[in-house]
């Protein structure tokens, strides 16, 4: 959702740094740190895991996937994880690079149906590059969010609304199912039904930062012209097989749904399970155990080490923050978080997550939680579970645990 942007911004500042890179966790003094925090009681449920290059150095699940029926929420436990989905098409460009079948400067156009362009700069071509660091000039617009489709109507008083949604969940109601393509032009095609110039910027593409939803949804189409596979085979290929994440899929046919949480707004009420029509943004379900595999392989490639599924260069100038505006450095779908990390981070319905590792010290951290809170006691309590994994990792680091 547009929110899910928001919630990138309010984090940026919050990581603590941490200055080595050995440690060795007491799991058991961890669990009980962090069971007190969820003791607070203002997410349902969560889980964790603090990963290296070498593996996966602790995961645990805290709380409930379902408060009302009491299941645990575990590190297993299947859930969208929203944004953090991006840094999977980050992979699959550059595998395709790797594969000598695409250039991230190709302008978009020749793999479109239609031609795409800034209305404001007609002229000038929109890149793979633009849409993958954020400076393509495309806007989200309010009807971005036709792109969720939900397995039933939600059925809320007007009065169990949060604010946050009163203006979407009318829209959630009606949206329908359409190819990708479709919707991608409906929302920037000067034909389509939701078009405006208000959906793209007025400075030329290159030249301003606009963090873009529909860029990542645009680079997902892209992938499966040139790999001449649907993006859910193609990313099933090259990442999800090779590093057995086997709970993990883009449709809720491809995973073991009673092993799905419940999801919740900020005022608790619970919602259906959703997917996306703009997949490669943020459509991935899956769990605290795949994305730590996942995440250490990443640590390790970018760290030199012989991965799976990319080479160790491609690690580098996928994760690399290069400047793409005066104001803003980026990767390739990867950004920067606070002053020395890099990751990713989403939001959504029901969810909020959040992936970053600092590459000074190689500990990344994953947190995965059920509940939409951005902006009440629900993102306090996350971030202050991220604040003592940081700062737990670092005083066991210097002994002083």
């Amino acid at each position: 959702m547009k929110l899910r942007h928001l919630f990138t911004i309010i984090v940026l500042a919050l990581c603590v740094c941490i200055s080595h890179t050995q440690v060795d966790i007491n799991s058991d003094e961890l669990t009980a740190k962090l069971q007190k925090i969820q003791d607070i009681g203002f997410l349902p449920g969560y889980a964790v895991a603090v990963v290296n290059k070498d593996g996966v150095l602790y995961q645990k699940g805290f709380g409930y996937s379902d408060t009302e029926a009491k299941i645990p929420f575990k590190i297993n436990s299947l859930l969208n994880i929203g944004s953090i989905s991006k840094t999977f098409t980050g992979i699959a460009l550059m595998k395709l690079v790797e594969e000598g079948k695409l250039s991230l400067d190709t302008p978009i156009n020749e793999f479109m149906p239609s031609n795409i362009y800034n209305p404001y700069h007609p002229k000038v071509p929109i890149t793979i590059r633009h849409l993958a660091t954020h400076t393509s000039s495309i806007i989200d617009p309010d009807e971005y969010e036709h792109t969720y489709l939900f397995s039933q109507k939600i059925i809320l008083a007007n009065n169990e609304i949060p604010e946050d949604l009163k203006d979407y969940i009318p829209v959630y109601n009606q949206n329908r199912s359409m190819p990708v393509i479709e919707f991608i032009e409906n929302m920037i095609h000067p034909l389509g039904e939701w078009y405006s110039k208000k959906n793209f910027s007025k400075k030329k593409p290159g030249a301003e930062y606009n963090y873009s939803n529909m860029g990542a949804a645009i680079a997902g189409y892209i992938i499966e012209q040139v790999s001449g596979k649907t993006y859910m085979d193609y990313t099933k290929e090259i990442i999800l097989n090779p590093l057995k994440m086997k709970n993990s899929g883009w449709n809720h046919n491809d995973i073991d749904m009673s092993q799905f949480v419940s999801l919740y707004l900020s005022n608790n009420k619970k919602i259906p399970h959703y997917s996306l029509i703009s997949y490669a943004d943020g459509g991935l379900i899956t769990s605290v155990s795949d994305m730590a595999v996942y995440f250490s392989e990443i640590i390790k490639g970018y760290n030199g080490g012989n991965s799976k599924i990319l080479k160790s260069d491609s690690f580098q100038k996928m994760i690399t923050l290069t400047s793409v505006t005066k104001e803003k450095t980026s990767g390739i779908f990867w950004q920067k978080i606070g002053k020395t990390h890099i990751g990713h981070t989403g939001g959504d319905p029901g969810i909020m997550t959040f992936m970053t590792f600092d590459p000074a010290t190689d500990f990344g951290y994953i947190i995965l939680t059920n509940k939409f809170d951005p902006d009440g006691d629900g993102y306090n309590q996350l971030v202050y579970t991220w604040k003592t994994l940081q700062d737990y990792i670092n005083q066991s680091n210097d002994g002083t645990n």
